[in-house]
This record gives structure tokens, sequence and C-alpha cells, in this order.
């Protein structure tokens, strides 16, 4: 068994050694699902158009809101449409800067986990050794995990960034999470703007939040059959966050008005 063991670790830090790992190494590799990588996709679209299209709605609906309380005419028109183009803009920069830095750093802590590998291989099996001991295995069972772990280095890698570091390959193509956020916030941010198009004053707030309302309702519905939320209460959720971020917007939109403030 030590003899093994010892032959195993000389086979492991000649491949570290020997080749150059890189972030394709750690996509995922497995026979139990025939596309394992579906899940991947679906949280990574999931995510940026939920978090485009709520943001969407609910900031422009709360910045229309909040003019309409201080002046009225196409002022507040003007202010929805600019507020839209500005946020789908900033949202979709955010998102590609996001995506572009996690992969950076990503790949830096790769760097760091080959070379740490690399120059003291019995400190990162005992690291490896830690964290399955914390997890309860013990004896033979222990000594077997570690083994089968780090008798391969792409295993190995990946088991130390997603345990230890708590990184994981699988994140979003910058160009694409940009892209999905930007066009799902203009479609939920164009829902508030349209009733202005051809209402003014209340009545078109009105009927801006009630439009607004019935997307963030519809966007929960849509959210949960992913997340297995429960339908109704996913999209309330959304509603009663948005009508607090709306009465607060608008009265001190009002307060600006009573004050002078706006001219």
């Amino acid at each position: 068994m030590a003899m093994a063991t010892a032959r195993e670790r000389g086979d492991v830090e000649a491949q570290v050694r020997g080749r150059s790992v890189t972030i394709e190494d750690l996509e995922p590799h497995t026979g139990v699902e025939e596309d394992p990588g579906v899940h991947r996709r679906q949280g990574e679209w999931i995510r940026d158009v939920t978090l485009g299209a709520n943001d969407g709605l609910v900031s422009v609906l709360t910045l229309l809101a909040g003019v309409a309380g201080a002046t009225s005419g196409r002022v507040v028109l003007i202010a929805g449409i600019a507020g839209l183009v500005a946020g789908a803009i900033s949202m979709g920069i955010g998102a590609y800067v996001s995506a572009k830095a996690y992969r950076a750093f990503y790949r830096k802590e790769l760097a760091r986990e080959v070379r740490e590998i690399r120059e003291t291989p019995d400190l990162e099996r005992e690291e490896i050794r830690e964290i399955y001991r914390a997890r309860g295995f013990e004896g033979p069972d222990l000594d077997m995990v570690v083994g089968r772990i780090t008798s391969n280095p792409r295993v190995w890698l990946k088991v130390m960034m997603q345990e230890e570091l708590g990184l994981s390959a699988q994140f979003g193509r910058p160009l694409g999470a940009a892209l999905a956020v930007f066009v799902a916030f203009v479609a939920g941010g164009i829902v508030p703007v349209i009733p202005f198009v051809f209402l003014e004053g209340t009545t078109a707030l009105l009927t801006a939040f009630g439009s607004t309302a019935a997307a963030l309702i519809a966007a929960g519905y849509f959210r949960s059959w992913f997340t297995g939320e429960r339908p109704f209460r996913a999209g309330l959720e959304l509603v009663l966050m948005a009508a607090v971020g709306v009465g607060a917007a608008n009265g001190i939109g009002r307060l600006l008005a009573a004050t002078g403030v706006t001219g």
C-alpha cells in the first residue's frame, strides 16, 4: 500500500510538472449525463435575464415615479427614455466587466494552485485530506478518497479550486452576459415607459405601475419554472419591492417640488 501510494505520488508530480494545466482541463467531464453543460448554460442565462429584466422594470418605473412626483408633461417620458438607455448600457457594461473580472481572478488563482501543487505537493495533498476529514471520512476511506483525487491532476486542481477556494470554472462568457443583460433590461424597462407615451400625470403613473406589476408577476412565474419557488409568491415579492421603491421615489419627487428645488 505504501509502495503504491509513493508510486502514485511520483506519477502525479511528473504529470503536473510535465504538462500545462488550463481552464479547459477543469471543464466538466462525466459519463453520467449526456449533456452536463445544460445545467450550466441554463443557470447562466436565467441569472442574466432575471437580473436585467427585473432591474429594468423596477429601476425605470422608480425613476418615472420620482420625476412624475416633481414635474409633469413630456419631461417624464424623456426622463424615462433616458433612464432606459442609460440603464441598459450601464447594466450591459457591468455584466461584461463582472464576468471578465471573475474569469481573470479564476485564472490567477488557478495558476497559483498549479504552482503550489508543483512546489509543495505534500502540503496540498494534506489540504485535500483535511477537507474530506471535515466531511466525515476517516481511515481507509479517507486514504482512498485522497488517493483517487490526487492521482489525477485535473481532478486535483478542480477539487482545490471548488472545495478550498469556492471557485468554479463554470462562469459565463463576458459578451454573452453583457448582451443578455442589455436586451433583458430594455425589454423590462420599456414596459413602464409605454404608458407615458399615450398618457400623462397620475393616470400614466398608475397605468405604468399596473403594467409593471403584471410583468413582474409574469417574471416571477417564469422564474419559478426553473427555481422551484411558489409562482405567486415569487411574483408578489417583486411587486411589493417595486411598490416600496415607487412610493419612496414619488414622495421624494413631490417633496422636492413642494420645496421649489425643481424650479
